[in-house]
């Protein structure tokens, strides 16, 4: 990273501090969807080895042609487009370090009801393929961890990028990110609420174990434009999660991960984490179950919205080339989901909470960088 280039940020950090302290109560939003990247890579499988059935020409006949025909159709992928995003899936490596492609994953917090507030990314979190074992890691990064270079939490790195790369607003968060955990990133997707939401209603849902029941009465509603409405009773609603397995709608799944209000251990940064990794897990399960696997029409539809709203950061041929390579791992894959150990309540913390006068806002301070770094690269060997 150039720092000589990051040194000089002409924006006001302590306004995008200060804007992002009074929203607290109303724009908290933990937006997970790596799914993106579970979806592509079981229901691309699925795709292009339908496609490879064609390009060989076996096993297809009237049904199977109509129903890969469907398949084409639903996603506005050609035959020829697919066969050729296959060949280079399949005749590339995908990008690694060490065996392990890393993704940054950062999910906006912005509402059109909150027209003219900064694009904070709510979420922030490292997700590691290691193809030696086969292992999907996760590791939420608290979004309140604090940038000592650049005066600010991590959370208003998106929106300094705005500024700083017009085009490209999430290379600034990739850049300072990379250099604060010392982790090589290869692919950033940025993700919204409404895609999130819009990728679990298209599967039906996702069904999801709740381990913790919890009531937030301070939710706010996304649909009251906070410029105009001030009345607490309009600007927030009451939500409610029972213990159990419970089919959730994109809403409602939304709901689960951004409660901060809940006035228990539910509302801290680390139960929502928990929580965000849970629906991700979830999503790949659902991802990979026999009534997404076998319903091309289902799969032509995520391929078309993949292709629309996410290709930008990682192509279809590219997660061909991680599915392929994933795949091979002869045991499987697995889900593991990690978070960083914070002082004092885990006397090994890399994170640790200062007194708000230290930096006049609240944050997490990593107490040692080198053990910040060296804790993160545990984690994926």
């Amino acid at each position: 990273m150039a720092t000589t280039q990051h040194k000089k940020i002409t924006k006001n950090p302590t306004h995008v501090l200060e804007t992002e302290s009074t929203m607290q109560t109303d724009q908290a939003v933990e937006i997970p969807s790596a799914a993106s990247i579970f979806i592509k890579a079981t229901l691309l499988a699925l795709s292009f080895a339908f496609v490879m059935l064609l390009i060989t020409g076996v096993g297809i006949g009237i049904w199977g042609y109509t129903k890969v025909q469907t398949l084409f159709t639903e996603s506005g992928i050609s035959y020829q487009e697919m066969k050729t995003l296959v060949s280079e899936g399949l005749a590339n490596e995908p990008k690694q370090t060490n065996g392990v492609t890393t993704v940054l994953l950062l999910g906006l917090d912005s509402l059109e009801t909150r027209p003219g507030s900064p694009q904070l990314t709510d979420t922030i979190m490292l997700i590691f393929i290691n193809y030696a074992d086969g292992t999907i890691s996760t590791l939420p990064l608290p979004r309140d961890i604090w940038s000592t270079e650049f005066k600010t939490k991590i959370n208003a790195l998106y929106f300094y990028g705005q500024e700083r790369y017009p085009d490209e607003p999430e290379r600034f968060s990739r850049e300072v990110i990379a250099e604060l955990t010392g982790t090589s990133i290869d692919y950033t997707v940025v993700i919204t609420m409404d895609q999130v939401s819009t990728i679990i209603d298209t599967l039906g849902g996702v069904n999801v174990d709740v381990p913790h029941a919890f009531t937030d009465t301070q939710f706010p509603r996304p649909d009251v434009d906070v410029t105009q409405v001030t009345d607490p009773n309009l600007l927030y609603q009451t939500i409610s999660f029972k213990t159990g397995p419970q089919i959730l709608s994109g809403e409602q799944a939304l709901q689960y991960m951004r409660s901060r209000k809940s006035g228990d251990d539910e509302g801290d940064d680390n139960a929502r984490g928990a929580r965000q990794q849970l629906i991700i897990q979830s999503l790949a399960n659902t991802a990979q179950s026999k009534a997404v696997l076998t319903n091309l029409k289902l799969i032509g539809t995520l391929l078309r919205y993949y292709q629309e709203t996410y290709s930008q950061y990682m192509s279809l041929s590219e997660g061909i080339s991680i599915a392929t390579k994933l795949f091979e791992q002869p045991e499987g894959i697995s889900f593991v989901s990690r978070s960083l150990p914070i002082l004092p309540e885990n006397q090994d913390g890399v994170l640790i909470n200062p007194p708000i006068k230290k930096y006049s806002v609240w944050v997490y301070e990593i107490v040692d960088k080198t053990a910040f770094q060296n804790y993160i690269h545990s984690l994926v060997k």
